[in-house]
């Protein structure tokens, strides 16, 4: 077989139960990567998104790199990573500098100035990496400015950024997992903002929405409005403690635990089993309720909670979460699938699919536009290859 000419692009997904990644290419004519290849295996040595050993993880990242090289018959352009552990989180920040031009005209320095400052408003900052770097917000003279600064002309910028961070130890071990895992990174992404390049709608976010993803072992939290991120969080429950729960309230196996919890295997105490599963559902409605109340938008979004991950086919789950957070609840179905061109069915890909629309690559550029319109016109250090 001749050898493709296809620049590949690689999304790498290492979830609490599994790794997936994804090889794609950008055709011609198409406005979202073509899915050519894909590598999915079972991960041990991860602890509810965190590594736990190092060497396990890199030779699996090792052998999902070689074994979508080896059915493309292509070399990677681009490796993306998603970065999905407890304990990602995100606070806002306000910094402030005096514009430095002569004639006062706003530029890329000024603004880089008043994040600066906002730098040093993140509470323990001196242990924490930066994953993302997110202006939200534009003041000049004490005037809100709407959209883009730069060229406007004033005295005093003033900025409210969002800075997502990671603990410094855990990045660590994480860029020393992908150096052993020959893993040639362009970009380290926070897993929900992967995901919602794929499965959030510009409508949803300009309105108001949280994308909640609840995994195996992490439910992360995304809160867009107005077109920016508010909140990006991870919470440390997910579908594995709700199967130890009916286990152990059941008195069954692990396994038949989880058949239980599928549906795939039915029991005679269904009002037990329903009670397990509510007490833990309302014990992470809290938890989110309480990552709301944060950003001061709890019962206050519009576009609702847009449901998706592995767990996320819990019995009356969108019943219970539409209870206790008190929010319009959607259980993602075909938005994958339809981006895909029916590519990819399960919804577990969307963070590893994400990634591939973010990579350096020029016939991507419009294709961002479009699904983060609002990235390339008020979002500074956030994929910057793509700034113009």
């Amino acid at each position: 077989m001749a050898k493709r000419k296809e620049s590949l692009i690689v999304g790498i997904d290492i979830g609490s139960t599994y790794i997936r990644a994804l090889g794609c290419i950008q055709e011609e004519g198409k406005r979202f990567p073509t899915v050519i290849a894909s590598y999915k295996k079972h991960l041990e040595g991860i602890e509810r998104g965190a590594i736990k050993d190092k060497g396990e993880v890199a030779l699996m990242l090792e052998d999902a790199l070689d074994s979508i090289t080896k059915d493309t018959e292509l070399s990677i352009a681009h490796t993306l990573v998603a970065l999905s552990a407890v304990p990602i989180s995100s606070h806002h920040a306000n910094g402030h500098t005096r514009v430095t031009r002569g004639d006062a005209q706003v530029t890329e320095l000024d603004v880089d100035n008043a994040i600066k400052d906002a730098h040093k408003g993140v509470p323990d900052i001196r242990n924490k990496a930066i994953i993302h770097t997110i202006p939200l917000k534009y003041k000049l003279d004490g005037n809100d400015v709407p959209g883009d600064v730069l060229g406007m002309h004033g005295n005093k910028l003033e900025v409210k950024t969002l800075f997502v961070t990671y603990p410094e130890t855990h990045m660590n071990l994480f860029k020393e997992t992908l150096k052993d895992g020959h893993v040639r990174v362009t970009d380290i992404v926070a897993g929900p903002i992967a995901e919602s390049v794929a499965l959030l709608t510009k409508k949803q976010k300009v309105a108001g929405v949280l994308l909640l993803s609840i995994g195996s072992g992490v439910t992360s939290l995304l809160v867009y409005e107005n077109n920016v991120p508010l909140l990006v969080s991870t919470i440390p429950v997910g579908g594995d403690d709700i199967t130890k729960d009916i286990a152990l309230g059941l008195k069954v196996s692990l396994q038949e635990a989880e058949d239980i919890k599928c549906g795939k295997l039915q029991t005679n105490a269904r009002r037990k089993l329903e009670e397990i599963i509510e007490a833990r559902i309302e014990d992470l409605c809290i938890k989110i309720n309480k990552e709301l109340d944060r950003i001061h938008r709890k019962e206050l979004l519009p576009a609702g909670v847009i449901v998706t991950g592995g767990s996320m086919h819990i019995p009356n789950l969108d019943v219970l979460l539409r209870r206790d957070l008190r929010l319009p609840i959607t259980i993602t179905t075909n938005e994958l699938a339809r981006i895909s061109n029916d590519s990819l069915r399960d919804t577990t890909w969307a963070r590893a699919y994400g990634l591939t629309f973010l990579a350096p690559h020029e016939s991507h550029v419009e294709v961002i536009r479009l699904v983060l319109t609002s990235f390339f016109a008020r979002v500074k250090g956030f994929f910057g290859q793509f700034l113009p």
